[in-house]
């Protein structure tokens, strides 16, 4: 899509050239999904707050920036992800000079699941992929980015993008995948017993 055409850039434009009413738009329709990305990445309602806010300041000072590669949504995305990763960077850098942190953060506030365990399950999953990986499958399976949006967030191609994807899910089927039934002699001597 050629990016004069693209339509979030008009919107980029009038919040630029620093239209108000423009900023609560793009804030009205991005709000809720970015605040979720950053509390299933920090695992924390507060700390996700607090850097919602971080988000909005760095695409103030940066919406010039914005070419109109992608949606809003998915720039912003963008950098969320690198305020999360540079929370996470400080949090390891605080734990590393201290023995013990009060209120670990907590990984139950991510994905509603309609089972807990399940939701548990794919969590520590999730958690266990590389950032990279991890990014791609939120971004595009659980927030619906094209591919090409994925790879503007993450900062690499949208051929990467895929490839991240892909691994990422790959990796998450086989983490997640049920213990394989019994064989049916096994099953057959339960059953006389």
């Amino acid at each position: 899509m050629n990016q004069d055409t693209h339509p979030d850039m008009a919107l980029a434009r009038r919040a630029a050239g620093g239209e108000d009413q423009a900023w609560r738009e793009i804030y009205t329709a991005t709000r809720d999904r970015l605040f979720a990305l950053l509390t299933y990445h920090l695992g924390n309602r507060d700390e996700a707050v607090d850097l919602l806010q971080d988000v909005y300041v760095a695409a103030v000072k940066g919406i010039g920036s914005y070419r109109g590669a992608g949606s809003l949504e998915s720039w912003l995305a963008g950098i969320a992800l690198r305020k999360a990763r540079d929370w996470k960077r400080r949090l390891l850098g605080r734990m590393k000079r201290t023995d013990t942190l009060e209120g670990d953060p907590k990984t139950e506030q991510g994905l509603p699941q309609p089972d807990p365990e399940q939701g548990v399950r794919l969590r520590q999953a999730l958690a266990r992929l590389p950032e990279r990986q991890r990014s791609a499958v939120l971004l595009h399976e659980w927030m619906g980015y094209s591919f090409r949006e994925v790879g503007d967030a993450l900062g690499v191609s949208e051929a990467t993008a895929r490839v991240h994807a892909f691994r990422g899910r790959e990796s998450l089927r086989r983490m997640l995948e049920l213990t394989p039934e019994p064989p049916v002699d096994a099953r057959m001597q339960e059953q006389r017993s």
